[in-house]
């Protein structure tokens, strides 16, 4: 019994901890550029003793999923998330939510629980807005991609250049691109060829002098909600405000940018 409840107490806290590793950039880089190998050559002695614990880990799965202990990760986890909301690094919220965590495994037993010093990027979400406004004023729900910069007090006003593709902006010249909202809209093709959009719009666009970029959410579908997510700002190009919009969103101004009507809009954010 106390194997078993000692198990059960690791389950209940490592398990979310997993679950939070695949957002990790060396996880996440393995699944979308599709690197990660279904054959794994390994000497014959250690492939036994990995197929040893299989009775251990059959009993583990058999628990989490149809045993006494099925729900309880998912509680565990909703919880946590439930309690503190979005955890970003370098936050208050973050620092609250590992205390938490940190005292629930000391409460249950678990032996050697301590916590490291770590230097991490902070960076704050701010007030954000975007407005069409021309040819007719339409708010434009967004959200700032991380680590994004801001705009400049009272935000920025400029026409709208819209595209599908980085082939198709590439046929822009600086002259054209100078100043303007670059708007990417990039058809859904999965997650791992679609997020580069995301990740380095803001600088293929600064390149040319945009004065900022909207992506549409890197997702296949939408029910009105943007979709965020991390940025990389390439080194040595100039920074400029970056935020996804919702699918339907931008595929209408991709619509009205091809039947040749001139779009405008109000961009504002205080990210920092």
């Amino acid at each position: 019994p106390a194997t078993v409840m000692g198990t059960q107490r690791r389950i209940k806290w490592v398990l979310p901890l997993l679950l939070a590793l695949v957002t990790l950039p060396e996880v996440r880089a393995g699944i979308l550029d599709n690197r990660i190998d279904p054959v794994c050559d390994l000497p014959d002695k250690l492939v036994r003793e990995i197929e040893g614990y299989q009775p251990i880990v059959n009993a583990i799965v058999s628990r989490i999923f149809v045993g006494d202990f099925a729900g309880k990760t998912w509680e565990s986890l909703s919880e946590l998330v439930d309690t503190f909301g979005a955890r970003l690094a370098g936050s208050e919220q973050l620092e609250k939510a590992i205390d938490y965590v940190v005292d629930g495994m000391k409460r249950d037993g678990l032996e050697n629980v301590h916590t490291e010093n770590a230097s991490v990027p902070h960076w704050v979400r701010g007030f954000e807005s975007a407005q069409l406004v021309a040819p007719f004023k339409k708010n434009l729900p967004l959200l700032g991609l991380g680590t994004t910069v801001g705009t400049p007090r009272g935000g920025i006003i400029a026409d709208v250049i819209a595209v599908e593709s980085f082939k198709e902006f590439k046929a822009f010249t600086a002259e054209q691109v100078k100043g303007k909202i670059v708007v990417f809209v990039p058809p859904w093709q999965g997650y791992g060829k679609t997020v580069a959009y995301r990740s380095h719009g803001a600088s293929v666009a600064a390149k040319k002098g945009a004065a900022a970029t909207l992506i549409r959410s890197i997702t296949p579908f939408s029910i009105g909600s943007p979709h965020t997510g991390v940025q990389d700002y390439e080194d040595g190009v100039r920074k400029i405000p970056t935020a996804c919009i919702t699918v339907e969103d931008a595929e209408m101004i991709l619509r009205k940018y091809r039947r040749g009507e001139t779009l405008t809009i109000h961009l504002e954010m205080e990210d920092r």
